[in-house]
């Protein structure tokens, strides 16, 4: 009997650290129906295409989950609001150059007038890179989100510099 409740204990446990951290749902997911508007004109400082500059995960190497977290390397913000599936939680996303396919959906949301945070998920796991301008660039932190909860969340660093749209290089 003693394990079944201690179960029970760690279940519950669970559950609240899971409402308390994503009392909205599920992590890198937001309700179309609760996302307010995107001003185009907040949005229109950060459209381009950048190249991403990602640091180590800390506290430790996530190993095998690294690739479900790491964006790719260069992309594009565009001023079009996204259409399909999770994508329509914001503006989108592409890699460049193009044709590069992803089964994650990516989007893009201003949040305010100096910050961004830019979302890569399938819907269960992904990354969320919360970035500030810093003169031309944008940097900071990149949260990713897994299905499952971890007891100590992993940040890298990130840096986003801004190149020409038809550089592939």
């Amino acid at each position: 009997m003693r394990g079944k409740s201690e179960q029970a204990f760690w279940l519950a446990a669970a559950a609240l650290l899971i409402a308390i951290v994503c009392p909205s749902g599920s992590p890198g997911q937001e309700s179309s129906s609760s996302s307010p508007q995107i001003s185009m004109s907040a949005a229109a400082p950060f459209a381009g295409c950048y190249e991403l500059q990602l640091g180590r995960w800390w506290p430790w190497s996530m190993g095998e989950d690294a690739k479900l977290a790491t964006p790719p390397q260069r992309i594009e913000l565009r001023l079009e609001h996204g259409t399909d599936g999770l994508e329509q939680n914001g503006l989108v996303i592409r890699t460049v150059p193009p044709g590069v396919t992803s089964r994650r959906k990516a989007y893009w949301r201003p949040q305010g007038k100096d910050s961004v945070d830019l979302t890569w998920t399938d819907g269960l796991t992904g990354v969320t890179l919360k970035l500030t301008k810093d003169g031309d660039e944008l940097r900071g932190w990149a949260h990713p989100h897994f299905d499952a909860a971890r007891l100590i969340p992993y940040v890298a660093r990130v840096v986003a510099r801004p190149m020409a749209c038809g550089s592939a290089q």
